[in-house]
Protein backbone atom coordinates (compact mmCIF):
# COMPACT_ATOMS: atom_id res chain seq x y z
CA UNK A 1 0.00 0.00 0.00
CA UNK A 2 2.41 2.50 0.66
CA UNK A 3 4.08 2.27 -2.41
CA UNK A 4 1.24 2.99 -4.17
CA UNK A 5 0.98 5.76 -1.73
CA UNK A 6 4.40 7.21 -2.83
CA UNK A 7 3.37 6.38 -6.57
CA UNK A 8 0.62 8.50 -6.46
CA UNK A 9 1.87 11.33 -4.78
CA UNK A 10 5.09 11.76 -7.44
CA UNK A 11 2.34 11.48 -10.22
CA UNK A 12 0.67 14.44 -8.10
CA UNK A 13 3.61 16.41 -7.86
CA UNK A 14 5.05 16.31 -11.38
CA UNK A 15 1.24 16.77 -12.50
CA UNK A 16 1.03 19.93 -10.34
CA UNK A 17 4.68 20.99 -11.49
CA UNK A 18 3.68 20.20 -15.07
CA UNK A 19 0.53 22.65 -14.75
CA UNK A 20 1.96 25.23 -12.98
CA UNK A 21 4.79 25.76 -15.77
CA UNK A 22 2.18 25.27 -18.61
CA UNK A 23 0.42 27.86 -16.51
CA UNK A 24 3.59 29.99 -16.41
CA UNK A 25 3.89 29.99 -20.06
CA UNK A 26 0.34 30.91 -20.58
CA UNK A 27 0.91 33.93 -18.86
CA UNK A 28 4.33 35.03 -20.42
CA UNK A 29 2.79 35.24 -23.67
CA UNK A 30 -0.74 36.33 -22.26
CA UNK A 31 0.72 39.22 -20.69
CA UNK A 32 2.90 39.76 -23.53
CA UNK A 33 6.03 39.57 -21.59
CA UNK A 34 7.44 38.30 -24.73
CA UNK A 35 6.83 41.67 -26.68
CA UNK A 36 10.21 43.33 -24.74
CA UNK A 37 12.00 39.75 -23.57
CA UNK A 38 11.52 37.54 -26.41
CA UNK A 39 9.48 33.97 -27.43
CA UNK A 40 12.11 32.50 -25.43
CA UNK A 41 12.77 34.92 -22.60
CA UNK A 42 16.49 35.43 -24.17
CA UNK A 43 16.15 39.08 -23.65
CA UNK A 44 16.77 41.97 -26.07
CA UNK A 45 18.68 45.06 -26.21
CA UNK A 46 16.98 46.81 -23.63
CA UNK A 47 15.28 43.80 -21.50
CA UNK A 48 17.32 41.46 -20.10
CA UNK A 49 17.11 37.54 -19.97
CA UNK A 50 14.41 35.89 -17.75
CA UNK A 51 14.99 32.23 -18.52
CA UNK A 52 16.97 29.96 -16.24
CA UNK A 53 17.45 33.21 -13.39
CA UNK A 54 16.64 32.19 -9.76
CA UNK A 55 12.99 31.88 -9.36
CA UNK A 56 13.56 33.84 -6.09
CA UNK A 57 15.58 36.55 -7.53
CA UNK A 58 12.64 36.70 -10.30
CA UNK A 59 9.75 36.58 -7.82
CA UNK A 60 11.37 39.53 -5.83
CA UNK A 61 12.28 41.51 -8.71
CA UNK A 62 8.30 41.42 -9.56
CA UNK A 63 7.23 41.83 -6.45
CA UNK A 64 9.30 45.06 -5.88
CA UNK A 65 7.50 46.25 -9.32
CA UNK A 66 4.52 45.55 -8.27
CA UNK A 67 4.88 48.03 -5.25
CA UNK A 68 6.31 50.78 -7.45
CA UNK A 69 10.18 50.11 -6.73
CA UNK A 70 12.78 50.96 -9.37
CA UNK A 71 16.12 51.58 -9.43
CA UNK A 72 16.04 53.52 -12.85
CA UNK A 73 14.26 55.12 -15.54
CA UNK A 74 14.44 52.00 -17.77
CA UNK A 75 12.91 49.36 -15.12
CA UNK A 76 10.10 52.00 -14.48
CA UNK A 77 7.98 50.39 -17.26
CA UNK A 78 7.88 46.57 -15.65
CA UNK A 79 5.41 48.83 -12.76
CA UNK A 80 2.87 48.86 -15.26
CA UNK A 81 2.79 45.35 -16.01
CA UNK A 82 3.63 44.40 -12.21
CA UNK A 83 0.45 45.93 -10.62
CA UNK A 84 -1.56 43.66 -12.23
CA UNK A 85 -0.16 40.37 -11.28
CA UNK A 86 -1.09 38.17 -8.55
CA UNK A 87 0.84 36.05 -6.04
CA UNK A 88 -0.33 33.18 -7.65
CA UNK A 89 0.63 34.47 -11.26
CA UNK A 90 3.89 35.44 -10.11
CA UNK A 91 4.41 32.15 -8.66
CA UNK A 92 3.64 30.72 -11.73
CA UNK A 93 5.23 32.74 -13.93
CA UNK A 94 8.49 32.94 -12.27
CA UNK A 95 8.08 28.99 -11.90
CA UNK A 96 8.25 28.78 -16.08
CA UNK A 97 10.52 31.09 -16.38
CA UNK A 98 13.48 29.86 -13.73
CA UNK A 99 12.96 26.46 -15.79
CA UNK A 100 12.41 27.49 -19.28
CA UNK A 101 15.05 26.33 -21.32
CA UNK A 102 15.14 29.44 -23.86
CA UNK A 103 17.78 30.69 -26.12
CA UNK A 104 21.10 31.19 -24.31
CA UNK A 105 21.75 34.64 -25.72
CA UNK A 106 24.01 36.86 -23.57
CA UNK A 107 22.23 38.51 -20.62
CA UNK A 108 21.91 42.42 -20.83
CA UNK A 109 24.22 44.44 -18.41
CA UNK A 110 23.25 43.30 -15.27
CA UNK A 111 22.89 47.40 -14.28
CA UNK A 112 19.63 47.33 -15.84
CA UNK A 113 18.52 44.68 -13.47
CA UNK A 114 20.59 46.51 -10.11
CA UNK A 115 19.13 48.31 -7.46
CA UNK A 116 15.68 47.08 -5.54
CA UNK A 117 15.72 43.54 -4.87
CA UNK A 118 18.95 42.28 -6.50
Amino acid sequence: MKPLLLFIATLSCLYSSDMKYNRGEMLYFSKVCNACHGPSAEGGSSAPRLAQKNQSYLKNKLQHFKSGKTANQTQEVMVQFAVKLTKDEIESLTYFLSRHKGNTNKDVSSELLGGFGS
